[in-house]
């Protein structure tokens, strides 16, 4: 287990050094521009079972990355939740450290990615209303 939680670290660490932070983390503490953020899923009931350790945002794509260390296994379900969203058309991960230089590649792909984020504000924007509220800044 201690693998996978220096795994993990790595992960984050890497993660931040781009941009993408921990969700909730203060402007004060982004060393460099946010462009994306990523949240770890608590297993134990904290979070329906099988889903990616991580749920990680960059530029507005979205991967979910199941984390082991070298001599991990998914388990049956981690793999049926990976296939899911794979066929979702979002990214689904299972990373091991042998591949983490390939998964900073992909990452990399992604920031430099210029898919159609204004757009897809415009249609927000279009189809926000009291009862589809999506929120842009918080009011007081």
């Amino acid at each position: 287990m201690a693998a996978e939680k220096n795994f993990e670290n790595k992960v984050k660490r890497y993660l931040e050094s781009i941009g993408v932070y921990d969700l909730g983390t203060g402007a004060d503490k982004m060393k460099v521009p946010p462009c994306g953020y990523y949240e770890k899923r608590w297993g134990g009931g904290y979070s329906k079972a099988g889903l990616p350790d991580m749920h990680i945002v960059v530029n507005g794509v979205n991967l979910d990355v199941e984390l082991k260390a070298s001599n991990g296994r998914p388990s049956e379900l981690q793999k049926q939740k990976i296939v899911q969203i794979n066929q979702s058309g979002s990214i689904g991960i299972i990373l091991y450290p042998e591949g983490f230089e390939q998964f900073k590649e992909i990452i990399k792909g992604v920031q430099k990615c210029n898919i159609p984020i204004a757009g897809l504000n415009a249609l927000k924007n279009a189809n926000s209303s009291s009862k589809c509220v999506i929120l842009t800044k918080l009011t007081r």
